[in-house]
């Protein structure tokens, strides 16, 4: 492949990839024209690469639409465009606000697209815990604390995080959120995770006072109230969105967040304590989507009139966050 036939190549997937996750109701030659300040008749001359992007315009379409340039000059058959992994220093307030903001822009998408999610869950959503601002703010808390040896106790880091600006995303991801239809797929086990590292962290004498990690338990607990609300309506939000919930009775190997628009699927793979790796592989997202329906298929489902395994499961979740806040109360 010679120069020119490469930089073809390379223009063909960029609009290939802004097509890919654009919303169905907007036409791709509008979008080019408006980004880059063209005509869409300068536009559509550029996506059919009768015209070769300059190196302007591809950086604009690219810091745009979050796509990252080496995905562009990556062998397609290595799969390396396929994947994507941002590092994330909380302790930069920056770093985490583009990352809130991402994710603000992928559920707006996906509800502009009627898409809808499905998901396995090992460890609390992000789209359960954001409800709970103390509770999220923790979580961050525990990440920076391992990974980047932040010193300070949970109530100083707090105060260093919090931000009206975050508070406004976090209010527009959880409207989104409560717009686009979705399915979850929970275990015994799946609150564990928030249990310990509150236990450990006030083990550790991380919280200045008992109040705090009795606050986190308090929020916990009204994640479950929401939660089984949502489930014995089997919808959620005013809108009254379909909400599915199931029981696994099988360990599930990890939280995946598949996001489904229309034929385009991506998903995003937990990793660590808050972060992802997004990955938009067909291939991948096609075997991931066979895994959850048929981990769902087996599973105990919670909504609608499935009342005494409801009851019942919430109940014992309800009882471990009890027996925390017990042994909360005793160590101060």
């Amino acid at each position: 492949m010679d120069h020119s036939e490469k930089k073809i190549e390379i223009q063909k997937r960029l609009f290939y990839e802004i097509k890919k996750n654009l919303p169905a109701h907007q036409a791709l030659v509008d979008k080019v024209s408006e980004v880059l300040d063209v005509s869409s008749d300068s536009a559509y001359r550029r996506i059919s690469c009768v015209k070769p992007l300059n190196i302007i315009e591809t950086y604009s379409l690219c810091k745009h639409f979050n796509i990252s340039f080496d995905t562009l000059v990556n062998v397609r058959n290595t799969r390396q465009s396929d994947y994507f992994y941002r590092p994330l220093d909380v302790s930069k307030p920056n770093d985490y606000q583009s990352y809130v903001m991402n994710m603000s822009k992928i559920l707006e998408k996906l509800k502009i697209s009627d898409g809808s999610l499905l998901m396995s869950v090992v460890d609390i959503p992000v789209f359960h815990m954001i409800y709970q601002k103390e509770l999220t703010f923790f979580k961050l808390y525990a990440w920076t604390h391992s990974v980047y040896n932040y010193e300070g106790r949970f109530d100083e880091f707090m105060k260093e995080i919090a931000t009206p600006e975050l508070a406004g995303y976090y209010q527009k991801i959880i409207k989104d959120f409560e717009l686009i239809p979705s399915t979850e797929l929970w275990t015994e086990n799946t609150i564990n995770t928030t249990l310990s590292l509150i236990s450990y962290y006030t083990d550790i004498c991380k919280f200045s006072d008992k109040e705090f990690p009795l606050l986190l338990c308090e929020q916990l607990l009204n994640i479950l109230g929401k939660l089984q609300n949502w489930a014995e309506k089997g919808n959620k939000g005013d809108d009254a969105t379909s909400f599915q919930l199931y029981l696994s009775e099988i360990e599930i190997e990890n939280t995946f967040i598949l996001m489904r628009q229309s034929e385009v699927r991506n998903c995003a793979v937990k990793l660590f304590t808050i972060n992802n790796l997004h990955v938009s592989d067909k291939d991948f997202c096609m075997e991931t989507e066979k895994y959850l329906t048929k981990l769902t298929q087996r599973a105990l489902p919670l909504c609608g009139s499935s009342e005494k395994e409801r009851i019942k499961f919430f109940n014992t979740q309800r009882e471990k966050v009890r027996f925390l806040m017990e042994k909360i109360q005793k160590s101060f």
